[in-house]
């Protein structure tokens, strides 16, 4: 009896695909895009699982869960944008003269605009994190603990000492401000191009963290709101 030509479904349990790929990085490549595209809540481990090419139970294997897998993203890339932040401060406090303003928010805003020149990737990373706004409370405000706070607290810390004339309420009320509005810049859903009907676009990175940084320069060293 002739066998089956029908091909088997390949379940990735071994070292590597023919590319170099690993299995779980494979699957790690999907899931990005997947929770990009539907975030937490909507995307499934069944999306999943198809479009890397490998069974539910494999995923469950190497991840836990579905909260499991979309934890090692987010820490995956979080940590690496976190630590980076933290490098550049310290390069900053390490120089001789004190960091203005401008050289601070430059610095906090160069590892994430980093992502946009680094592939799909990275780019569906991005567009996970601004949906984070939108997953539930535990998972989200968790993860941001755990990924960002101990770099940002340290950022604002400096940003009081850079901009004389502002309290510690003015410097965290506008460090909340500064990351809602470069995470909608970094979204990829920002409207400037409809809103301009064309004239202008977000298209060019460093014409946008120019004018992002030109804007929250402003914000920063405007009088105290008290």
């Amino acid at each position: 009896m002739a066998a089956s030509a029908t091909p088997k479904r390949r379940i990735g349990r071994r070292p590597a695909d023919p590319d170099g790929v690993s299995t779980q990085d494979g699957i790690l490549a999907v899931a990005e895009q997947v929770f990009a595209d539907h975030g937490y809540v909507a995307a499934s481990l069944r999306e999943i699982a198809e479009r890397a090419d490998v069974t539910q139970a494999l995923i469950i294997y190497y991840f836990g869960s579905k909260q499991g897998l979309f934890e090692t993203l987010f820490k995956r890339r979080g940590l690496e944008v976190s630590n980076e932040r933290q490098a550049l401060l310290d390069a900053l406090l390490a120089r001789a003269e004190p960091p203005t303003v401008r050289d601070l928010i430059t610095a906090y805003l160069t590892p994430q605009f980093k992502l946009r020149g680094q592939g799909s990737d990275a780019i569906a990373f991005v567009r996970m994190q601004a949906r984070l706004h939108h997953e539930p409370d535990e998972l989200a405000l968790r993860l941001r603990r755990e990924v960002y706070d101990f770099s940002t607290r340290n950022y604002i810390a400096a940003l009081e000492r850079a901009a004389p004339g502002i309290d510690a309420a003015d410097a965290h009320w506008r460090m909340m401000f500064a990351v809602g509005t470069y995470l909608y810049m970094l979204s990829g859903f920002d409207r400037l191009a409809e809103v301009s009907q064309g004239r202008f676009s977000t298209e060019d990175t460093e014409e946008v963290v120019r004018r992002l940084t030109d804007f929250l320069v402003g914000g920063f060293t405007a009088p105290s709101s008290r």
